[in-house]
């Protein structure tokens, strides 16, 4: 069963019965050399050796998706030395902050891409994970277990206070509820696929009991999937990039220094 932390995040149990269903979800990258190409077919791609420069990633971004980008955000390191499991999610994060009495918004929870740059490699772990949401949904829907139908039925039709459960937002962070659902479309159709360690029911809900119960099985669920997904691993100057409203992203935990660079962006075709 999943558990929650005193800071609100919450971390999924690999449940040994779902595995048939869920065993095949998870995905590897191709590797290509035409950007755009790779991401029109399969929606997730790695190029090899691509860069060294993180300012690579805003080339990157252009050519993969040309006249369609909207925003780009900063270019944000992460990693650092020795790091836990980082659990399958969805990019996207909500901050805004006062310039000159306007609100500007340094990040989106509707970053509808993602590109990932690989500065150093751990020395022992850090492998991806990548996970099809579409065939996660699928496999909930005609799964045999009814626990798991059920998980789909709330992903696809119950609002969630996507970061309700975290208890101290960081600075920048709005407070007011962000509601959405799991899985649900765009105006113009684009299903979307989420994931969130802090989701919690919407305030007073009536069915907060049953509602958080379903949260938490979502995180079993993906837990499990994580658990099955093949792994591939990202060496220094690898580019990854992949379609955020379509695909569920992680890594194992790692030991030594990791680096990589982050960009995430929305194109006309986001929320």
């Amino acid at each position: 069963m999943a558990v929650t932390s005193a800071g609100g995040r919450r971390s999924g149990e690999v449940r040994p019965e779902w595995k048939d269903t869920l065993g095949g979800v998870g995905v590897v990258p191709p590797v290509v050399t035409d950007l755009r190409a790779g991401l029109a077919a399969a929606g997730a791609a790695l190029v090899a050796d691509y860069a060294t420069d993180p300012e690579r990633l805003v080339d990157a971004a252009a050519t993969a998706l040309g006249g369609a980008l909207r925003e780009l955000f900063g270019v944000r390191p992460q990693g650092g030395p020795d790091a836990p499991p980082l659990g399958l999610h969805s990019d996207g994060a909500n901050v805004v902050v006062d310039v000159a009495g306007h609100a500007v918004r340094l990040r989106h929870p509707d970053e509808d891409w993602l590109l990932m740059l690989c500065g150093r490699a751990a020395d022992e772990g850090g492998d991806s994970v990548l996970v099809d949401g579409y065939a996660l949904v699928e496999a909930l829907r005609t799964a045999a277990e009814p626990e798991l139908r059920e998980v789909h039925d709330f992903l696809v039709r119950t609002d969630v206070d996507f970061f309700g459960s975290w208890t101290t937002p960081a600075r920048g962070v709005p407070t007011t509820p962000l509601v959405r659902r799991f899985v649900e479309h765009t105006r113009g159709g684009r299903r979307i696929v989420r994931a969130s360690d802090y989701a919690a029911p919407v305030p007073r809900s009536p069915e907060w009991d049953r509602e958080l119960a379903l949260i938490e099985r979502y995180a079993d669920v993906l837990a499990t999937a994580m658990d099955l997904a093949p792994r591939f691993r990202l060496d220094a100057g690898d580019l990854f990039a992949l379609d955020n409203y379509r695909f569920l992203h992680g890594r194992d935990g790692y030991r030594g220094e990791r680096t990589l660079h982050v960009l995430t962006v929305r194109t006309t075709e986001a929320a």
